[in-house]
């Protein structure tokens, strides 16, 4: 039977939570997120439904910006796979963010994930940047060169609120560095979302500054998450020291980064105790 697409609903929440708990080792957000998503009306889920009316594919699809939209959480029954549900879903969130003015789909895959990224090359997403998402508690018990005895080591700088009137600066810094163009100019306005970033952008969000550079952070239950990091190579560990100082001044037991991977950051990143995930944004034009 050919598969019928149709907006989800509260009632498809179990059926969805069945097929999607052991999507990963560690089990799946998609259930215990999907009722934020229902209420959200910039979001549109969508599910995949064969022979009867309830779901076995799924996809999250989004508008970042104006003209920008995102796609991501898509999921399949494992007994329904290869059979271009994943497509038939991809098309249909295409086409919604084309409806409302969108002039590029993007999301983001894991770089292990070799057939997901096959499927959407396949689709005409082409791969335009890759970035890593980097975590560590606050506090270590392991020996490392940037630890003394399993304590932490403060860093040489201190991270503090940056004036409004510095944001111009440290967007021109970035816009015109290494770090814009492995960004794609793109950047994270969630966890697991990136679009273009614009001056405003750095001028609304809370932006810490030191000696080596500046960063976008904030409180994010118990972590500090930094989403944006303007630094040049040298500077890196040291402004990397600085935000997990950051991160112990204001009580929180760990820091999650999301940036994108370019080498000399992801060195200071695993110098400083951190563990990447990288992954790869794709991007097709409407």
């Amino acid at each position: 039977m050919t598969p019928y697409v149709r907006p989800a609903e509260r009632g498809d929440v179990e059926a969805i939570a069945d097929f999607t708990s052991a999507t990963f080792s560690w089990g799946d957000y998609v259930a215990d997120s999907l009722g934020d998503w229902l209420d959200d009306p910039d979001t549109e889920v969508v599910v995949a439904c064969v022979d009867v009316d309830e779901p076995v594919a799924l996809a999250r699809v989004r508008m970042l910006g104006p003209r920008e939209g995102w796609i991501s959480a898509a999921r399949v029954h494992p007994d329904h796979r290869r059979r271009g549900l994943g497509s038939t879903l991809n098309d249909w969130c295409v086409d919604w963010i084309r409806s409302r003015g969108g002039v590029v789909a993007r999301l983001q895959i894991e770089t292990w994930n070799e057939a997901a990224s096959q499927q959407v090359v396949g689709l005409g997403y082409r791969a335009v940047a890759k970035v890593l998402n980097a975590r560590r508690q606050t506090s270590t018990a392991e020996m490392s060169p940037v630890t003394n005895g399993g304590k932490r080591k403060t860093a040489d700088e201190r991270l503090d609120r940056a004036p409004r009137a510095e944001a111009e600066g440290a967007y021109i810094a970035w816009s015109s560095g290494d770090l814009a163009k492995a960004a794609h100019g793109l950047y994270p306005v969630d966890r697991w979302a990136w679009r273009r970033l614009t001056p405003d952008d750095v001028g609304r969000s809370p932006t810490w500054f030191c000696a080596s550079g500046w960063v976008i952070a904030e409180d994010e239950g118990s972590e500090l998450t930094v989403r944006w990091v303007v630094a040049a190579p040298d500077d890196a560990g040291r402004i990397v020291r600085a935000t997990v100082d950051l991160a112990h001044e204001r009580d929180l037991a760990g820091v999650h980064v999301v940036v994108p991977a370019i080498d000399w950051l992801e060195a200071a990143l695993d110098e400083n105790g951190f563990e990447t995930v990288e992954s790869r944004i794709y991007e097709k034009p409407l």
